[in-house]
């Protein structure tokens, strides 16, 4: 089958490059859901959890009487905050199908021998979510379509994102915390964020050479271009550490996270760190003439990532896949900047 060009973009947008070709051109295929053997997942709130809990998000409230028995996470990464707060999902959209088990190596350990059952991504099955019996579905970072929640709501209380947030823009606070709360674990939210926090300020001063230089993130696949704004959680990861995102990307003002490059304006690219990553092998992007034009790359402060889990976990930005980040990328970075 040869690759679908919307599928490939879709993925290298959201951050799964490098994926086997059976993982990626799978949405186009099958669309059965993984089924585990073994050990299922247990999805009953760990002790602590104080219900009865009201969320209030960009669709409407979503109230939880008691502590849910079979929670389905499929918002991008919720599978992240539920297992950092100790509930394991009965189901979990793998959106782009990078993991067996659903979740990124950073996480997996979190799983403790459960095998949730894992959903194709990065559409939605409802008849396939309907056959876990949920009571409790979140789905916080999305694309914000109310008429996927609806259907959704239908099944079982859905938790969507925050009022006024861009589609995929859910930040890890607020997808932290609104997780958290719908579990009755605030408190514990809370810590995770803090912890998040204090790893990215712990980075961000152990590195002072960041601080104030212009930084691009950009993605590239098929021969096109493109970068992130400050809407998205890879530009936010690194302001956080003290870059700042280049004003000449943030000027294109585009209507999402994302702005699309012309090969004529590929000089916009260029900034004191340029970090591209693709679809495929990092040597392909290596050998991009267009790409490596821009004078970033000509004073060797072009950063190629390859490693599809370490693009994964910049990507996802989740309390548990920050400080997998950091230690996989900051290496990186302060090489480059060598």
């Amino acid at each position: 089958m040869a690759t679908n060009p919307l599928i490939s973009r879709r993925n290298v947008l959201f951050g799964a490059a490098g994926v086997a070709a059976a993982g990626l051109l799978a949405a186009c295929g099958d669309d059965k859901p993984t089924t585990s053997t073994g050990t299922s997942g247990s999805s009953a709130a760990p002790a602590g959890g104080s219900f009865p809990t009201k969320v209030t998000h960009q669709f409407g409230t979503t109230e939880l009487k008691e502590a849910p028995k079979s929670v389905v996470s499929l918002g991008w990464a919720d599978a992240d905050v539920l297992l950092a707060l100790g509930v394991v999902p009965t189901g979990i959209l793998d959106w782009f199908q990078a993991w067996p088990v659903g979740v990124g190596p950073w996480a997996q350990a979190k799983l403790g021998g459960a095998k949730p059952t894992v959903l194709k991504g990065p559409e939605i099955n409802f008849e396939q979510v309907a056959t876990l019996r949920p009571d409790f579905v979140t789905f916080t970072k999305s694309d914000n379509d109310k008429a996927k929640w609806e259907k959704l709501e239908n099944l079982a209380p859905t938790l969507s994102g925050p009022t006024g947030v861009q589609p995929y823009g859910t930040t890890l606070k607020d997808q932290t915390m609104l997780i958290a709360e719908a579990l009755g674990k605030k408190a514990e939210g809370e810590a995770l964020v803090a912890a998040a926090d204090k790893q990215l300020a712990d980075a961000k001063a152990a590195n002072p050479g960041f601080a104030g230089k212009s930084i691009v993130v950009a993605a590239a696949f098929s021969g096109q271009y493109g970068a992130y704004t400050r809407g998205d959680g890879r530009v936010q990861f690194m302001e956080a550490l003290g870059f700042k995102n280049s004003q000449k990307i943030e000027d294109l003002k585009p209507a999402s996270f994302y702005a699309e490059v012309s090969k004529e304006k590929v000089a916009l690219l260029d900034a004191d760190l340029t970090v591209v990553f693709g679809l495929g092998a990092g040597a392909e992007l290596k050998k991009d003439a267009i790409l490596n034009s821009i004078p970033s790359a000509k004073a060797g402060r072009l950063l190629i990532v390859s490693d599809a889990d370490l693009v994964n976990a910049f990507s996802t930005g989740s309390v548990l896949s920050t400080p997998y980040t950091i230690e996989k990328f900051i290496p990186m970075v302060k090489d480059a900047l060598a």
